[in-house]
């Protein structure tokens, strides 16, 4: 059985070494703030500790773990601090796996040992940190068929041996070395600084690189690659972020915009980064030599970028936008140089459109072919945004601002989320950068092009900032939407790339059905997190399963990430439906809501042959006395959606009054807003909700809420549910006080009042999960005492809750008066009898 040990201080704490070496396998060890010695290390077969406190920096624990082989330790909200002179500060033996969440990872004095060091291992990372007390300390070394996946993690410098590292929005800030047929997967390789006198990367022996993007500082930097192979087609690599790599021995190295140099032209060779010792075995790195070069087989030759665009899954129309404007620019050019009468065409332009449609990969593709169509006179492509342009120093904005156009003169620039350019209220740095760079785009008409990026709305104000931009921008390109269908393809794209095996059918499936039903549709940019969080989600299977192959994606890791398959989903539904069916009373509710689930089920099964307009609303009034179940049900009915595929999600957002009305003008929008896209995806509760409209007041805002939420009703009728709960007669009085409520919300439930009878039985289930006493005895009093109270008084399911809870109370009491007693779960006749004159 699984217990909880708590350490710190106080009645019932344990010390830290007793909490452990008394722990069994999937004991919990819950430590409280403040910092703990264990010199002599810990040897792990399962257990998890978690720390008590706000941060992991509240938790300190000053030792050193083991994981044997087979042995699972979790680790959440802590940080570990390795002091011994001769061991790491974690080590995971093979077969086994380290979990963390939220954990920092140091090691003070050994230089030679890695922080944390997988010896044929398995580990987890997830918002962790590791470092080292030494700048060039190793802080994860993974070796001899080791698996680490991290997860918006923070790593200083990283080794791979003859084994396999994943990163997600992680960082790795100094150094990753990769040896011996090893592989790393990457979706941004995020750099935060190299060690001088070191390559940033060392790729070696029939090792692997992967990544989506590189990201590095500003500044120079150099990578040595032997024998292996490195993919990393996007990088931020422009004049102000250089990169070289050294490349031998037939390495197929491919990485955007970067110098690649063999080693007969590299004038320089800076020494690769000293191997650091593992516990048991040291690890070897050799010194690259200035041998000679092979002859390499020449590579194919890259496609044209104009190609390239048109290879990319949607943008119909975007695609022929283009294709039209690179030509028309073209031919401007050529009879241009030809001698002939020309206008010369702005090629300054707008990009306008959601999160994730491509922007920034078109924006790439086009610098690339108006060079080579002659448009451009360099292959030169820099991306920057506001931090990028503007400085808080007095004048610091224009220099900074002419920097950036400078470096991408004869080329494209490209300015992402253009309109954070633009804020009100202040001191506006922004409107200092777009002056410097209204005067270079007149004086550069013809060598540099500008895009300006962003959603848009947010656009539209931009460019209402200065009237110049309009004119000086005039091509305006709309990134439309991704179709469920163009999103699925990108997503098999995506895991294709980094080599997995799966059900292309099943997958494509899955996610055309989770894009339609989320609310977050950010095209590329959601089946990128979808596929991080399917792999994350097969990491973790798999490092629960030592026989599974670590390159294939079973259709039940897809299914375990959107709830379930089908069967398991339909399932949940009827088990929710006998959930609601085992409440006490509330018949016409059950009926109700039993019609409604067989009619999404119909509308589902005829989803193809209906009307876009014939889509249902399923915004609905709980109507009925306080204490009726109306929360419960609610919650079975998120629940019930979900399941049912009409909502991504199974929460339920309550709100009431004080949640959405402000006190003055624009505050309750805002607030009603908020709490509407708070619960965008599930339910969203209105708890009382006739009181927005019963302060019959010219200056009581509570009718701003209902007129926004009547927009929202209607935009958003898909995205998600609002129930309105309240008494009938005022619920009826609701509706009537806005003509566009009723359309709108088109369902009603009514909650009967509780009978007396099952009042009782209320009672009977609620004290009966923990104790004995004489059922008839407890209905019959339950019975006539809720007979003989006020209809004032008669709050349903509240009462009986309450009556239940006094009278186990009094039972306590009861026992504290007579300790002797062997039948301490038996609530006496006496007692019962007494509780009929409890007021």
């Amino acid at each position: 059985m699984r217990h909880a040990i708590s350490v710190g201080m106080g009645f019932g704490k344990h010390s830290l070494e007793d909490a452990i070496t008394s722990s069994q396998a999937g004991d919990v060890v819950v430590i409280d703030p403040g910092e703990y010695q264990a010199t002599d290390g810990y040897s792990i077969k399962n257990i998890e500790i978690r720390g008590n406190g706000n941060t992991p920096g509240d938790v300190i624990i000053h030792t050193k773990f083991t994981v044997k082989e087979n042995g699972t330790l979790k680790l959440e909200n802590l940080t570990v601090v390795g002091e011994m002179t001769d061991n790491n500060t974690c080590m995971v033996k093979s077969g086994a796996q380290l979990i963390a969440k939220r954990v920092v990872f140091s090691n003070n004095h050994s230089d030679e040992y890695p922080t944390v060091y997988l010896d044929g291992g398995n580990a987890g990372f997830t918002a962790c940190e590791l470092k080292h007390s030494s700048e060039k300390g190793t802080s994860l070394y993974i070796a001899a068929g080791g698996y680490a996946l991290a997860s918006q993690s923070d790593l200083s410098v990283v080794k791979v041996n003859a084994s396999r590292l994943e990163t997600k929005a992680s960082q790795i800030r100094h150094f990753l070395g990769v040896d011996d047929h090893s592989e790393v997967v990457s979706d941004t390789l995020y750099l935060a600084d190299a060690i001088d006198d070191w390559y940033f990367a060392a790729i070696a022996d029939g090792s692997v690189l992967t990544a989506d993007g590189l990201v590095l500082p500003e500044g120079n930097f150099n990578a040595h690659v032997i024998a292996s192979r490195i993919n990393i087609p996007q990088t931020n690599i422009d004049p102000l972020h250089e990169l070289t790599i050294l490349s031998e021995e037939s390495s197929d190295v491919y990485v955007t915009n970067a110098e690649i140099k063999e080693p007969q032209k590299q004038t320089s060779n800076p020494q690769p980064a000293p191997t650091d010792k593992p516990t048991e075995q040291p690890e070897t790195e050799e010194t690259p030599t200035e041998a000679e070069a092979p002859t390499e087989e020449p590579k194919p030759a890259e496609k044209p970028a104009i190609d390239q665009l048109h290879e990319m899954i949607g943008l119909t129309e975007l695609k022929k936008q283009i294709d039209s404007f690179i030509k028309v620019a073209a031919f401007t050019k050529q009879r241009a140089e030809q001698g002939a009468k020309t206008t010369a065409q702005s090629l300054h332009s707008l990009f306008l459109g959601n999160p994730g449609t491509g922007k920034t990969t078109v924006a790439r593709i086009v610098a690339k072919a108006m060079f080579e169509n002659g448009v451009m006179p360099k292959n030169n492509y820099v991306e920057v945004s506001r931090q990028d342009l503007v400085s808080e120093n007095v004048g610091g904005t224009a220099l900074k601002t002419q920097k950036v156009l400078d470096a991408a003169l004869g080329g494209v620039l490209f300015i992402d989320e253009a309109y954070s350019l633009y804020q009100e209220g202040g001191t506006n740095w922004g409107q200092e950068a777009v002056d410097t760079i209204l005067k270079y785009m007149e004086d550069h008409r013809d060598d540099l092009m500008i895009i300006f990026a962003g959603y848009t709305k947010e656009m539209q104000d931009f460019m209402n900032m200065n009237p110049g931009l309009t004119s000086r921008a005039p091509n305006v390109f709309t990134f439309e939407d991704y179709t469920p269908e163009e999103v699925a393809r990108i997503g098999v794209l995506g895991l294709r790339s980094q080599q997995f095996i799966f059900d292309e059918d099943h997958y494509q499936e899955a996610v055309k059905k989770a894009f339609k039903a989320d609310v977050d549709h950010s095209n590329g940019r959601w089946v990128r997190n979808f596929n991080d969080q399917l792999i994350r989600t097969v990491a973790m299977n798999a490092m629960d399963n030592d026989q599974r192959d670590l390159n294939t994606i079973l259709n039940a890791d897809i299914d375990d990430l959107t709830g379930g398959d089908d069967d398991s989903k339909a399932n949940e539904v009827d088990n929710l439906l006998a959930e609601l069916n085992g409440m006490i009373g509330l018949r016409s509710v059950k009926d109700y809501v039993a019609d409604l689930v067989e009619q999404i089920r119909v509308e589902q099964l005829l989803e193809d042959k209906l009307p876009e307009s014939n889509r249902p609303t399923y915004h609905m009034v709980f109507a009925g006395a306080p204490g009726t179940g109306k929360t419960t049900v609610a919650r079975i009915i998120a629940k019930l959606f979900y399941n049912l595929g009409i909502l991504p999600k199974d929460t339920v957002s309550e709100v009431s009054r004080a949640d959405l009305v402000g006190r003055y003008v624009g505050q309750t929008e805002a607030q009603t807003s908020t709490a509407i896209r708070n619960a965008m995806g599930g339910v969203l509760f209105v708890d009382e909700a006739y009181q927005l409209t019963q302060v019959n007041s010219e200056n009581d805002f509570g009718k701003q809420a209902v007129e926004t939420f009547i927009t929202e009703l209607e935009n958003n009728r898909d995205k998600f549910v609002a129930i309105f709960a309240g008494y009938t007669d005022e619920m009826n009085q609701f509706l009537e006080a806005n003509p566009g409520l009723r359309s709108r919300v088109p369902l009603t439930l009514e909650f009967e009042d509780y009978t007396p009878e099952e009042i009782a039985e209320i009672v009977v289930a609620i004290v009966k999960k923990d104790w004995t006493f004489n059922d008839g005895l407890l209905k019959s009093i339950v019975v006539n005492k809720y007979k003989q109270l006020p209809d004032a008084e008669r709050s349903n399911g509240r009462w009986a809750r309450n009556f239940a809870d006094k009278l186990i109370a009094q039972h306590k009491l009861w026992l504290g008066e007579h300790p002797d007693t062997e039948e301490v779960t038996a609530i006496s006749d006496d007692l019962l009898f007494d509780s009929m004159s409890w007021e």
